[in-house]
């Protein structure tokens, strides 16, 4: 009673390596492992990666950025990756993918190629990524010099082609990279529940102590140890404060040494092979939608895009919250957390537990990758309860990209992809915020951002508005004053001098 263009994940594996020697695996050792794993999870890992028609490699940290490196990478890499990833495996697809930057690119392409499934445009796909930061910077500390460089041939589609995170006018003020932006939305939402920065901190560990007892009984989590809230929320010397109001281990961990993969296939394909339908795990619903640059955002304490994509899974799929037994949320700060939390009805520091690994800062964050283990512990936890069902919610770039997939066992009946027609054109809808004029002299703080490096102010600015529009403001050169009194005094809703350099908008406090 299963059509035979019904997609199903057939195989899922992980791999992650703490102990570091002389041999430090390479990123390409790691996808390799990892890639195996899901093949040879299947029962039938030879015939089935003859059947490979599609790859797809999870872009890699070295190749996210367009001008600042998030992590230095001297040691060299594949210079065709999935290329290089299918010579390992002995495949041949006709389909060589390096995908999308962001962290809900496992689960969009999870929804892409089970809908490409279905209509019968591929029959056998595998995704896979991983991380090797945690050799990086182990061989830059040491002196070590490995050579990781691969030639694969053939040609690839590349499916980065723009930066449609953040405008030029965001970017100039320092709305770059993810510990300069998520502050922005972390203080508006504690300004909103009326707290201190000391009792948010306290909030935030709160939401993430139960985060850190799953890694520690993961076994291939990065960071094992749990951790009470205390320990999350207090600064001390090894849990530094990082960003205001963030610490060390409140934030996505990258020194990780992490690989995951999966493998769909048609049930048609399936059944040729042999592939045990225990083995079958369907994708019952999903959601994929993006937001607007931060800026044009109506509340900096929510995203749009977010609370949509995961309430139209559900509704989609005609299910709630309580019908879903296993849930990952995408943990790369406490907001991202806490505005899914808010999306769903679920009291963040309640019983429920909102993560299947550990979290990205616990079981680690590696790179755009994680949210292919999550899929990987849910397409588990399906296999081993096949009357439940297991909600993967990921996020890419500044809560702006949102992916969101439910899996259970395989139903009976055509499979159809979720249709979101109606999704995007309600959030097309939705107000956006315009910014202010170049010539605004005066405004009033909405929220703000303050990195530290070593204890140090690194970059600062505000987000400000000016009636119903917004500018982004950045301290004067050399003000140390200014930046003293981002942190004595709450800066929300003070009032500020503004002017314009010809690049950015620079502002002294008014009050």
């Amino acid at each position: 009673m299963i059509p035979d263009n019904t997609p199903v994940l057939v195989g899922v594996g992980q791999c992650v390596v703490r102990k570091l020697d002389l041999a430090l695996p390479s990123p390409m050792d790691l996808l390799a492992r990892a890639a195996t794993a899901a093949l040879g999870d299947t029962g039938v890992a030879a015939a089935l990666t003859a059947r490979i028609d599609t790859l797809a490699a999870i872009r890699f940290f070295e190749h996210s950025t367009r001008g600042e490196a998030m992590v230095a990478h001297p040691f060299g890499c594949a210079d065709n990756v999935p290329g290089a990833l299918a010579r390992r495996l002995g495949a041949h697809p006709g389909q060589l993918i390096y995908a999308d930057v962001g962290g809900q690119t496992p689960q969009r392409l999870v929804n892409r190629f089970c809908t490409a499934i279905a209509n019968g445009e591929i029959r056998a796909a595998l995704i896979a990524g991983a991380e090797a930061i945690a050799s990086i910077k182990h061989a830059v500390r040491t002196g070590a010099s490995p050579d990781w460089r691969e030639t694969a041939d053939g040609d690839y589609v590349d499916e980065w082609a723009s930066d449609k995170l953040a405008s030029a006018y965001e970017r100039a003020h320092g709305l770059y990279l993810p510990l300069r932006v998520y502050p922005l939305f972390e203080h508006a939402a504690r300004l909103r529940a009326g707290r201190s920065l000391a009792q948010h901190r306290h909030f935030m560990g709160e939401v993430f102590a139960p985060f850190s007892a799953v890694a520690a009984a993961n076994p291939y989590a990065q960071f094992p140890v749990a951790r009470s809230a205390a320990e999350i929320a207090t600064e001390t010397p090894e849990n530094f404060l990082i960003s205001e109001p963030y610490t060390k281990w409140m934030v996505a961990q990258d020194a990780v040494n992490q690989g995951a993969a999966v493998v769909l296939t048609s049930a048609g394909v399936a059944r040729e092979l042999g592939i045990a339908p225990e083995r079958w795990v369907s994708l019952r619903s999903h959601a994929d939608l993006d937001d607007h640059t931060v800026t044009s955002r109506p509340d900096l304490a929510r995203s749009a895009a977010q609370d949509l994509a995961l309430t139209h899974a559900l509704d989609a799929a005609g299910l709630g919250i309580d019908d879903i037994r296993h849930l990952d949320l995408y943990s790369c700060f406490p907001i991202a957390v806490t505005s899914a939390c808010e999306a769903l009805g679920i009291d963040p520091t309640g019983p429920r537990a909102l993560t299947l690994t550990g979290g990205l800062p616990f079981f680690g964050g590696p790179g755009n990758n994680y949210s292919m283990h999550a899929i990987v512990e849910a397409v588990g936890r399906v296999r081993a309860d096949r009357s439940s069902l297991a909600m993967v919610a990921a996020n890419g770039g500044y809560l702006s990209k949102h992916s969101v997939g439910i899996y259970g066992s395989v139903a009976e009946g055509a499979w159809q992809p979720t249709a979101e027609a109606a999704l995007r054109a309600g959030f097309t809808a939705l107000p956006t915020v315009a910014l202010a004029a170049e010539t605004t002299t005066h405004a009033r703080v909405e929220s703000w951002v303050l990195t530290l490096r070593k204890g140090a102010p690194e970059v600062a600015y505000v987000a400000a508005r000016v009636g119903e529009q917004r500018l982004l403001a950045k301290p004067y050169e050399g003000d140390a004053a200014t930046l003293a009194a981002m942190r004595e005094r709450e800066p929300i809703g003070r009032a500020i001098a503004v002017s314009y350099d010809g690049k950015v908008h620079r502002f002294r406090f008014a009050d």
